[in-house]
């Protein structure tokens, strides 16, 4: 058994329905390291606090209606936090693989002080509309070079990690001062941002996947997109040094939509449907994947206009 000890943070809203199959799969990383399950709730109405008690080590009462893992983190008595969300499901080795990959690069290199890796599509007995949106989140034409769903077969330097799979040395996060935790700001890319600008770096672990649940309609999909709009590119406005054209693709899109360029996003649409059920050999995922894309642009360039013309930082 290792002398370093790891924290897993999880943070819950009313997560009954994905709460246990999440912590479940944490505790059966049963590997080298002494861990402990952290799960800060913010307010839940439903049983998530009963799963919580039955698995987790500490269940801490946060901010209703926030993430919390700054809670987590002051809690925490570990000195490699791993994060995850109550929406995921982690691999075994999971937990020993991420804080051996961060020990491994900090020893090459001390100013890798973060780690992650990708996430895949968590389907049971899916419709058809689940599908469309676990493939519509990968598609080439609506990722835009996305970290939250890229996948890389090397292990690389990037510039963030999603704290559905990730781990920080707790020392790093206390340093540039914890996530920004606010309603409507993207305090995970803050945190990485801050990280990067304090001239640490992190890396991406390849082969290290957890499973993640994505939004189960389009209407969810629609809010969801319109939100993470309005994240970017208040996160960019902060953080300037991450800020890159490709995170404005769906804002001129969703402009030309309205225009006589209208069929320029629409071409585009129709094309990644065609592309996308070709690829999966079902023909069915075509009006979906084509309504997904124009939504993804409409939405999430609607939520990046909303944020610049309210000056939002």
């Amino acid at each position: 058994m290792s002398a370093v000890k790891v924290s897993v943070v999880v943070p819950v809203l009313n997560s009954s329905h994905s709460l246990e199959s999440c912590l479940a799969s944490i505790k059966r990383n049963n590997g080298k390291y002494q861990y402990e399950v952290i799960v800060v709730d913010a307010g839940s109405t439903d049983v998530s606090m009963e799963i919580a008690n039955k698995y987790a080590d500490k269940v801490i009462n946060g901010t209703p209606h926030q993430i919390n893992r700054n809670k987590g983190i002051a809690n925490a008595e570990g000195e490699i936090i791993c994060f995850t969300d109550s929406d995921c499901i982690v691999p075994e080795k999971w937990l020993e693989r991420l804080a051996d990959g961060l020990r491994k690069l900090n020893k090459k290199d001390s100013k890798v002080v973060g780690v992650g890796g990708g996430n895949i599509p968590l389907l049971e007995n899916p419709s058809l509309e689940e599908l469309a949106i676990s493939l519509a989140m990968r598609s080439p034409f609506i990722s835009f070079r996305a970290r939250n769903t890229a996948n890389y077969e090397t292990e690389q330097l990037v510039s963030h990690n999603p704290p559905l799979n990730s781990a920080c040395f707790k020392w790093a996060i206390e340093e540039v001062q914890g996530f920004r935790e606010e309603s409507g700001y993207p305090e995970d890319l803050d945190l990485d941002a801050k990280i990067v600008n304090r001239g640490y770096k992190l890396y991406y672990l390849p082969d290290l996947l957890v499973q993640h649940k994505h939004k189960s309609s389009f209407e969810k999909f629609a809010r969801q997109m319109e939100d993470f709009g309005r994240k970017r590119a208040r996160v960019n406005r902060v953080h300037k040094h991450i800020a890159g054209l490709h995170h404005y693709g769906p804002l001129l899109l969703c402009l030309m939509l309205y225009s006589p360029l209208l069929f320029i996003p629409v071409s585009m649409a129709l094309a990644n449907a065609l592309y996308m059920s070709l690829k999966e050999h079902n023909l069915r995922l075509f009006t979906p994947i084509a309504r997904l894309t124009l939504s993804f642009y409409r939405n999430y360039g609607m939520g990046e206009i909303k944020a610049l013309r309210r000056n939002e930082r």
